[in-house]
């Protein structure tokens, strides 16, 4: 599935929401919601617009307050970018399998560090960043230090 730049920064504010509320009973189903979108095929050349936000909507008791800007459709006028980053995406559901393992773990601290690490990795995409490798090393090393692991070398299989 190929998403739209603005599809990376509802993907941020949701990662965001996760460290702040690891706690929320609906995490798991958000995290869920992602994994759906960053999994579903490419069947088309088409790229279709607000795919996180309609993929919340299915989301059972999702705070609207919180989330509300899931119910409302952006029509993007101008700055539309399609990203076609393969290593991103595989990157980012990876990331979001080992957040729905701590989700269902009620392992939240871990949960909180890992969507701390990760927060900024959809904006680096959605800003096509050329050093992006380099940039997701620096956003994960606090939390490979404290876990002692190397989460790029895990969610990429390459170093």
């Amino acid at each position: 599935m190929l998403l739209l730049n603005y599809d990376f920064h509802d993907i941020h504010y949701i990662l965001a929401m996760l460290r702040a509320y690891p706690k929320l009973p609906y995490n798991r189903q958000v995290i869920q919601a992602v994994i759906r979108v960053l999994r579903a095929p490419q069947t088309d050349n088409t790229v279709d617009t607000n795919r996180i936000r309609k993929e919340l909507r299915e989301v059972d008791a999702l705070d609207r307050e919180g989330f509300r800007f899931a119910y409302v459709d952006n029509c993007y006028t101008y700055g539309e970018k399609i990203i076609d980053d393969p290593f991103g995406y595989t990157l980012l559901e990876k990331a979001f399998l080992k957040l729905s393992e701590y989700a269902v773990k009620e392992a939240y601290e871990k949960l909180e560090d890992l969507a701390d690490a990760l927060h900024n990795i959809p904006i680096i995409l959605a800003e096509d960043s050329k050093h992006f490798k380099r940039s997701t090393r620096i956003e994960f090393s606090r939390y490979n230090r404290k876990y002692k692991t190397n989460l790029l070398k895990e969610f990429t299989n390459k170093a």
